[in-house]
């Protein structure tokens, strides 16, 4: 009998989606790091008979009824899922995870904190986030996190059932996955690169890198996806030296690729020789892709993940960062990533045991995974995405990218709107159920109080019937008391003829 599980994915590694539809959906989740662990994860639970289809980041509380008929299952993949921007969709997915009845777990979620690990950002979204915790908690045995940061915050919320199994991505290829490391990197080699766009840093090495080496942009989020498919300007101040303006080389010289899915990006990072940048996934692509990688950790996303898992990192703001590529590959050990990998892997494969699904890596799945990895290689994917406006005419290019900033003013309008009717919504609904609580609370009282006073005529009534009772009894034994003392007085009492004949004695008659 086939299974049928829903994870939370944009897509499916086998959906193809064309640029322009990718842009307008978002079905990066506006980044397209979020294909490396989705395609992972989607391949660690797509056991012999197992179906698994994707949300396509639809989630709320209204359909959570359609997905206990429909599947067997639920997988909450999830990355930095703790930070004030994306508190809207966790409490969706809070709100739809209490409805759940199928078993269902969460897959390495995390907390977007600075470096030192501290959570005043978030703490105005608390309430959200343990109203998620503890949905999960319904379902699941733990609450699986990124790292160690993601963890303590959790903790310090109160929530002691936590374990660390770093990202999912990193079982794409299974418990016995290596990086081997060349000694050298020759100059002219095979460089590639990634960027933080909304907190650029590193320019004197990727100036290195251009100057040096035959050197790949590979852009990640939706903003330089936009650039390149409509010549917009979606950086402001930019770096000359980065890749944030349509005039870099990378651009003009249709050098950047942008990937649209996880296996051909993986596959072109394979035929690097090198990689470098401060993007979590776009360093786990090159690894996964078996070419050393070092990562600029700038935040706890980036630094929790590479201590986790042994990737060789600079942390930016600790010592010198290295300047030169060469000093940068330097650093590029691969030891403890390899010793420990097959270790970590175990420790995630648990965690899902003991929610009781499977995966593809265990025991008497060789059928299953092999069947996969064909028709992944079966999938006619689409080439990277290059600067498409490069032979255009500079009016029609301009024309166009006014255009789609006109566009996204409306989309950021209506999203706008959508945000603060979702707001009020939930906050009609929370309101709703505070009063409905408290008009229960206040019949609970009144039927108590009236219960109370229920009981308490019945006592008045039964000390009523007791008074009359004991007054009845009073006045009867009052009457017999005064029939006694009439007898009593009566016995006592001397008769006339005897005192008459006692007088005549005593008078001598």
């Amino acid at each position: 009998m086939t299974k049928r599980f829903l994870m939370r994915l944009g897509k499916t590694p086998f959906d193809v989606v064309d640029a322009f539809h990718t842009l307008d959906r978002n079905t990066l989740g506006t980044n397209n790091g979020n294909l490396v662990y989705g395609a992972a994860a989607h391949k660690l639970f797509s056991t012999e008979g197992t179906v698994v289809d994707a949300t396509h980041y639809t989630m709320n509380a209204a359909m959570a009824d359609r997905v206990n008929e429909e599947y067997d299952g639920f997988i909450l993949p999830l990355a930095n899922a703790f930070r004030p921007e994306f508190e809207n969709e966790l409490l969706r997915t809070a709100q739809f995870l209490e409805r759940l009845k199928i078993p269902f777990l969460m897959l390495s979620g995390g907390a977007q904190l600075p470096l030192d690990g501290d959570p005043a950002a978030l703490q105005k979204m608390e309430p959200t986030v343990k109203r998620f915790a503890r949905a999960v908690l319904q379902g699941s045995s733990r609450l699986s996190v990124r790292g160690e940061l993601s963890a303590d915050y959790l903790r310090s919320l109160g929530f002691d059932d936590v374990v660390v199994i770093g990202c999912p991505s990193m079982t794409l290829h299974g418990r016995g996955h290596r990086v081997e490391v060349p000694e050298t990197l020759a100059l002219g080699s095979a460089v590639a690169y990634n960027l933080e766009t909304k907190d650029p840093f590193g320019g004197e090495l990727i100036q290195d890198a251009e100057r040096h080496y035959r050197a790949t942009y590979l852009p990640q989020e939706h903003g330089t996806l936009e650039l390149m498919l409509w010549a917009t300007a979606p950086y402001d101040d930019a770096d000359l030296r980065l890749p944030l303006d349509a005039s870099h080389q990378q651009f003009a010289a249709g050098m950047a690729e942008f990937y649209l899915d996880a296996y051909p990006w993986i596959t072109r990072l394979s035929e690097m020789d090198f990689s470098f940048g401060a993007r979590a996934h776009g360093n786990i692509a090159a690894i996964l892709g078996g070419t050393p990688s070092v990562m600029l950790a700038h935040d706890s996303r980036t630094l929790e993940l590479a201590r986790y898992h042994g990737i060789p990192c600079v942390v930016r703001g600790e010592g010198t960062m290295p300047d030169t590529v060469q000093d940068l590959y330097a650093l590029a050990d691969y030891d403890e990533f390899n010793r420990g990998h097959g270790e970590r892997f175990d420790r995630l494969s648990d965690f899902i045991h003991e929610n009781g699904f499977e995966h593809i890596y265990d025991p008497g799945q060789e059928a299953a995974r092999a069947d996969y990895e064909a028709r992944i290689a079966a999938v006619q994917f689409p080439p990277p995405v290059r600067p498409t406006w490069q032979d255009r005419p500079a009016d029609v290019a301009h024309r166009h990218a006014v255009l789609q900033e006109r566009s996204n003013k409306q989309k950021k309008q209506q999203a706008a709107l959508r945000r603060d009717l979702g707001r009020l919504q939930s906050t009609s609904k929370d309101e709703l159920a505070k009063l409905s609580r408290r008009l229960d609370e206040a019949e609970k009282r009144a039927a108590a109080a009236e219960e109370r006073a229920r009981a308490a005529e019945q006592r008045a009534g039964r000390a009523a019937k007791k008074a009359a009772d004991l007054d009845k009894r009073l006045r009867a034994v009052s009457a017999e008391a005064e029939r006694a003392d009439d007898r009593s007085q009566r016995a006592v009492r001397v008769p006339s003829r005897v005192r008459n004949a006692l007088g005549r004695l005593g008078s001598g008659d």
